[in-house]
């Protein structure tokens, strides 16, 4: 199967990217290739949060927020 082409905003960065995938990525593996603690972040695809079993189609936008927590 040919890779999907998915853009990717991270929480942070101004900039938005373009990145292939294995069309079998889940949020979650997405999350692992880039470094970031499932702990710490919200994913939202195509402006909805989405649980991290979910998979990744070709073309979605996939944010990646960071959860701020404090008093």
């Amino acid at each position: 199967m040919a890779d999907i082409k998915v853009t990717v905003k991270q929480a942070g960065k101004k900039n938005k990217r373009e990145i292939r995938l294995d069309p079998h990525t889940t949020i979650a593996d997405l999350l692992r290739k880039l470094g970031y603690s499932r702990e710490t972040v919200v994913v939202r695809r195509n402006e909805k949060i989405v649980a991290e079993e979910e998979r990744i189609s070709d073309g979605d936008l996939i944010e990646i927020l960071t959860i701020v927590t404090g008093g």
